[in-house]
């Protein structure tokens, strides 16, 4: 068999065309995980020092039986310094949660401590969270907290406000 010049164009011209495929690849995977890498900074930074005192106030020290005394200790029209903070460590989980869900990022890249938080914050809202989904008119309205709450758990998470197992 004789090789003559045209097929070894065909021949390097294929080897060009698959080597430049196997390189989109490459980098196409390489971009997804420099994402990833660059998402879970942005959790850090996200994650300062006002965050972490909003979100220790909501999850340890504030307490309500239910919707109607939440809103009477930390609503809108009767503390709207506290229902800032409410809203503010609410939307950081509900992201964390959008970003799972668009696989933008893993929960398994989600600091521990953040993890936690997310669990306990959950916990705790979980009794008033149909009343705020129907007083903003959109049920669903935690549904991507919903799922880092349960993404999270998953990878063995718990929030420290249960109790202990046996």
């Amino acid at each position: 068999m004789e090789l003559d010049l045209q097929s070894i164009s065909i021949m390097i011209a294929a080897a060009s065309v698959l080597i430049g495929v196997i390189m989109s690849v490459l980098s196409i995977r390489n971009f997804a995980k420099s994402r990833q890498a660059s998402v879970f900074l942005d959790f850090h930074r996200q994650a300062d020092l006002e965050f972490i005192q909003h979100a220790s106030e909501v999850v340890i020290e504030w307490n309500w039986k239910d919707a109607q005394e939440f809103d009477q200790k930390y609503g809108p029209r009767t503390n709207p310094k506290a229902y800032a903070k409410f809203i503010f460590v609410g939307s950081f989980f509900d992201s964390m949660g959008k970003l799972v869900e668009a696989k933008v990022t893993n929960a398994r890249l989600i600091p521990e401590s953040l993890a936690v938080f997310a669990m306990a914050w959950f916990e705790k809202i979980k009794s008033i969270e149909p009343d705020l989904a129907a007083k903003w008119r959109r049920s669903g309205s935690m549904d991507s907290s919903k799922l880092l709450y349960k993404k999270l758990k998953e990878l063995g998470y718990r929030s420290p406000l249960l109790p202990n197992e046996p």
